[in-house]
Formats: structure tokens, C-alpha cells, sequence
């Protein structure tokens, strides 16, 4: 399925170069934040781009030399991201666009979400397969980051309800709900279906 996440269709294309690479280097990645709710449900545009990663240690000299020319990377960020689990950046020089590298933990569920990463083929993209969060996942991310900002982002509310209402006819409710309860948002979801119902 074809989808258009909101963004220039240049950055698009930066992020097609990106995970053209990450395929070439078998480094398994999964597109989220809000490209994904945006794929999925209300069309917003985002000024940069968000994907979670597999760690790669053993791949980091390759993955560096490869992006080095067309992005900004820290070579010590990237390090200390995937020796801590953490979050690094890139910039692409050409167009200043920024993607935010998420190494996942080492949880159940981190490694779930790359597991049910879903593809997609996105506008202006000719043909390049992008994975995504599934949205079932995105919604449970969404919550979190949420509940983390004290439950007071209207844009991040806005991003699970939307996924939720276009998404309604083909979520497995029944995985949401299983891993709602674990990550302790059975609330939080309760409340965003019956708001997205309503």
C-alpha cells in the first residue's frame, strides 16, 4: 500500500537513502514517531524523522563510513548510543533534515517492535519497501511518550487517536490490549478508544 506521511518529498528521499543502507548493512530498523502516525492515520508534517534500530556494534565502522559524507554523525555519539541503548542523530548536509536513531533496549518488547515492523512503499519513493512501526505499536509508543510528558501533549493525544479511528477495522485488539496491560496504559487506551469512538 501506498502511503504519503506529510513531509517534502525531498526528505522522503533523504530517508530512502538512509534505509537503503541500513537494508545493504542487514541492520534491521523500524520507522516510527510521527512518520508513522502519519502513515497510518491523520497526515502531519514532522521536522524530522524517528527510527528505532537494532543494535549493531559490529557493524558500526561500516555503518559510519557509509553515512559520514551525506550526513552529519558524531562517531562518538553513535558509540555511546549502542554501548547504552540509546538515542543519536544524523543531519543530511544537503537539506539540513535531521532522523533521530533509537538503538533499542534490551526488553521483550523493544525487541517485539522490530519484530512486527509492517512495510510500506511511501509517495515519491519509486518503489523503495520502507518498514514501519506497526500501528498497533505506534499507539502503544505514542502512549508512552505521553504518559512520560505528564499526559499533556495534545499532539502526541491527537497522533494515537487518529491511528486508532483509521485504523479500527484492522488493529489486533487483542495484542493492544495484552501489551497495554503490561506497559501499564490499559487506561490511557481505554480512554483514547472511547475518545476516537466517540
Amino acid at each position: 500500500m501506498e502511503r504519503f506521511p506529510g513531509n517534502d518529498p525531498e526528505e522522503i528521499v533523504v530517508i530512502g537513502e538512509l534505509v537503503n543502507l541500513l537494508d545493504q548493512l542487514h541492520i534491521v530498523y523500524a520507522i516510527g514517531g510521527s512518520l508513522a502516525s502519519s502513515a497510518y492515520g491523520a497526515v502531519r508534517f514532522t521536522q524530522d524523522a524517528d527510527i528505532a534500530i537494532e543494535p549493531f556494534s559490529d557493524k558500526a565502522e561500516a555503518f559510519f563510513s557509509a553515512v559520514k559524507d551525506a550526513f552529519y554523525i558524531s562517531k562518538e555519539a553513535m558509540l555511546e548510543a549502542i554501548r547504552l541503548r540509546q538515542r543519536f542523530n544524523i543531519i543530511h548536509f544537503e537539506t539540513a533534515f535531521k532522523i533521530d536513531l533509537f538503538v533499542c533496549r534490551d526488553t521483550s518488547y523493544d525487541k517485539q517492535v522490530l519484530v512486527r515492523r509492517a512495510p510500506l512503499e511511501l509517495t515519491h519513493t519509486q518503489g523503495t519497501r520502507f518498514f514501519f512501526v506497526s500501528p498497533e505499536d505506534i499507539i502503544l509508543l505514542k502512549l508512552q511518550w505521553y504518559k512520560a510528558g505528564g499526559e499533556t501533549s495534545q499532539r502526541q493525544w491527537a497522533d494515537v487517536l487518529s491511528v486508532i479511528n483509521v485504523q479500527a477495522d484492522v488493529l489486533d485488539k487483542v495484542y493492544l490490549e495484552h501489551e497495554a496491560g503490561k506497559l501499564n496504559l490499559s487506561n490511557l487506551l481505554k480512554k483514547a478508544s472511547t475518545e476516537a469512538q466517540g
